[in-house]
């Protein structure tokens, strides 16, 4: 294939759009209407959408590119205000109509009831494309309120069926983020115009166009797909604004970003959403459209593969207004000089992937920073840095607490337990809740990472546990699920066939069951948790057990045998200890490992690969390697987490190394499921694994197992001429 996505470009003047009737606005001589008469920005039928005008996109010599409103469907839609109508009357969404090539369209109202004259002689009308942009109702003085969306699309409709070298290829920008306004003053309605109003729209948001050429000569077999975009400033670009029409003022609200992802995924001849595979003579070309906002002296523009590298080029900027654009070139990528980044990692993965297919770091004990004693801590940073350190499985301790909680409802809540079952203590007095877990994540899961989920992997743990303990638990926990499905925050109706796309913005909750109250299991049946049974025996053996989704298990469902996994349902595949250190001769002797902890480093992976299945994607694992140390009563002889990390990090990343050699090896060709690690952020060795964990899910070596996509991706534009790039 040999289309561009490169189309030069000279300069981009101000572009007019005209919404257009067939009578002078200023008119004058005739007689005041009567208040109650609409405004009127025209009656014709024609369909239309704005986009620039291929010809001038084809033409060397352009200096300027002509926007049209399209005329297919999805209709345009503009959002009109005038601060001195009616009351009530004052604003209102209309619908654009033009015609092929044309201009200049006409308007008609989306409601019954448009925007009506008053007592006043003269108004003012400020308008904006899209409508949908727009905040209902926001028009106050000279202003209105609206949105730039942060996590923008450039996608085709053309199938690459080429990863190797694929030249250029035409894209669609994302023109729900081509922000216009329009700004018309001393308006007099009479007789003779009949409140017909001229409204002359033009570019209101900044453009970065860049240009991502391919891949150096000497780098050519080596792979590389780019799944977005991000541009990132100093200042504030996208979210939401409010823009005043008079002083050109621009206030920012609460979600305001500094920065704005594009997303460049696109269909294969398979279906799947995949980057865009860079040769050596390609060119891609992407539009960011941001908040023309003075206040930016700087952007970063980072490109984004599929293995979660990343190419930056830093831009000054002296001058950015509105309807401007700015060029960003980058030089051919080179492999050496890209840069893993573990922030964003699972929003580059096709989201039609399954659930089981995708490889996940974890943390271990992800709360123990809060401790006291270095030899507890097996986390140091809190959740936010574990998340932007590529963490997206989140694991813990819960118990009954005697607290309140706007969760439940309760007198008791359920709290963060340390091993042993200890509550765990915040600075200021109370305890550290389930309920402080979920606003944290339900941070997360809004900005950067909406296009992500990630895993809350409980166990309870309670002190001297009996059944009464164990069905309150049971039951608080279960209010706290359903209050978190009420904010929107928990996946529902997991099941084999559930992919990224299934949960994205979401959190999955897994239940380890304790395997001696099975009689109080019946308190989470309905909630929406995955639910496994544990028991001691998986401290230091690999561990098999079913894991339904919104049911408990059956209580022989467990054991140390594949033999006990469920042909229909979902399963796991498991060890975990969190205290996996003890004595060499019980209370004496020197520190030593627990029979098993190493070797459960290596064995787990080994029995998730027997028992994976590409066709039913319906199993689970998950390999612990963290845990917290000992210590005696001298400092010096400590057992840190660090130490353990090292010790078990080290087991598993040989292992990996020695069993991905080649292209045949069973782990390339597999997924590894989620990795549990101590000291995320601070110790090497995590580093490393973390690194290893996301790469393999683009190794081109495994295939993920992907659900067929039947609808379009949501960046394929209608509407379009032949040959044209849509801006």
């Amino acid at each position: 294939m040999n289309k561009g996505f490169l189309i030069s470009i000279f300069t981009l003047s101000l572009m007019i759009i005209g919404l257009a009737s067939c009578v002078n606005d200023n008119t004058t001589g005739g007689k005041p209407l009567p208040k109650g008469t609409e405004f009127d920005f025209g009656t014709d039928t024609n369909l239309s959408r704005t986009y620039y005008d291929p010809e001038d996109v084809a033409n060397p010599n352009a200096t300027y590119w002509k926007i049209f409103w399209n005329y297919q469907d999805p209709l345009d839609q503009v959002y009109i205000y005038s601060p001195k109508a009616m009351t009530g009357r004052q604003q209102a969404a209309y619908t654009v109509h033009g015609v092929k090539d044309q201009y200049s369209a006409t308007a008609t109202k989306n409601s019954e009831i448009g925007i009506q004259l008053s007592d006043a002689n003269t108004y003012n009308f400020y308008g904006m494309y899209p409508a949908q942009n727009v905040k209902a109702n926001s028009g106050s003085g000279h202003s209105l309120s609206a949105t730039m969306p942060i996590f923008q699309t450039a996608s085709t409709t053309e199938i690459m069926n080429s990863e190797n070298n694929v030249g250029n290829l035409e894209t669609t920008a994302d023109m729900n983020s081509a922000l216009m306004i329009a700004n018309k003053t001393g308006f007099e309605p009479n007789t003779k115009n009949n409140a017909k109003v001229d409204l002359q729209f033009e570019p209101f948001a900044t453009t970065l166009n860049v240009t991502v050429n391919g891949v150096e000569q000497s780098n050519f077999n080596y792979k590389v797909l780019i799944t977005s975009i991000i541009i990132e400033a100093d200042a504030p670009i996208a979210g939401d604004f409010t823009y005043n029409y008079e002083t050109e003022a621009i206030t920012f609200g609460e979600n305001a970003s500094n920065f704005i992802r594009i997303d460049t995924k696109f269909k294969d001849a398979a279906g799947h959403q995949i980057g865009v595979p860079m040769g050596t003579d390609s060119k891609l070309n992407v539009r960011a459209f941001m908040i023309p906002n003075p206040k930016v002296k700087s952007l970063k523009v980072k490109v984004v593969t599929s293995a979660a590298q990343t190419l930056t080029k830093n831009l000054n900027m002296t001058n950015f207004k509105k309807s401007q654009i700015h060029f960003a070139k980058l030089p051919k990528i080179n492999a050496s000089n890209l840069q893993f980044d573990y922030k964003i990692w699972l929003s580059q993965l096709d989201p039609n992937i399954y659930l089981s297919e995708i490889s996940m770091p974890g943390s271990a004990l992800t709360f123990s920073y809060k401790l006291s004693e270095d030899y507890q801590k097996t986390q140091t940073l809190d959740l936010t840095k574990q998340f932007e350190n590529g963490i997206r499985v989140f694991q813990f301790h819960v118990n009954t607490i005697d607290q309140t909680s706007t969760y439940d409802g309760g007198s008791k809540s359920v709290g963060i337990a340390l091993p042993g079952g200890t509550p765990m203590e915040k600075d200021g007095g109370g305890y550290w809740t389930i309920e402080d877990v979920i606003n944290a994540l339900h941070s997360e899961m809004k900005g950067l990472h909406k296009d992500e989920f990630c895993v809350v992997a409980i166990s309870d743990w309670i002190n001297s546990p009996n059944k009464d303990k164990m069905q309150l638990l049971y039951q608080r926990l279960n209010a706290v699920i359903d209050k978190a499905g009420e904010m929107g925050l928990v996946a529902a109706n997991v099941n084999p066939n559930t992919t990224i796309a299934d949960v994205k913005g979401k959190v999955i909750f897994k239940l380890q069951l304790n395997s001696d109250y099975p009689d109080v299991w019946s308190e989470l049946n309905g909630a929406d948790l995955w639910m496994n049974i544990f028991d001691d025996v998986a401290n230091d053996n690999v561990y098999y057990s079913q894991m339904p989704f919104k049911t408990v298990p059956a209580t022989n469902a467990s054991g140390t045998s594949a033999n006990v996994l469920s042909n229909n349902g979902m399963n796991f595949i498991y060890s975990e200890e969190a205290e996996p250190i003890t004595r060499e001769y019980g209370l004496v002797g020197d520190f030593v490992y627990k029979d098993g902890i190493k070797k459960c480093a290596t064995n787990v992976l080994a029995a998730y690969a027997d028992n994976y299945n590409s066709s039913e994607h319906r199993n689970f694992s998950m390999t612990y390697l963290g845990g917290q140390g000992k210590k005696k009563k001298t400092s010096s002889d400590t057992y840190l987490p660090s130490k353990i990390a090292q010790d078990l990090n080290t087991i598993w990343l040989d292992y990996i190394r020695a069993n991905t050699q080649n292209t045949t090896d069973v782990l390339r060709t597999k997924p590894w499921g989620w990795v549990m690690l101590n000291r995320v952020g601070t110790e090497p060795t995590t580093s490393w694994c973390i690194e290893a964990v996301i790469r393999h899910n683009a190794d081109p070596v495994f295939k993920h197992q992907r659900r067929s996509e039947k609808v379009r991706h949501s960046g394929d534009t209608q509407g379009t001429t032949n040959g044209g790039s849509i801006f």
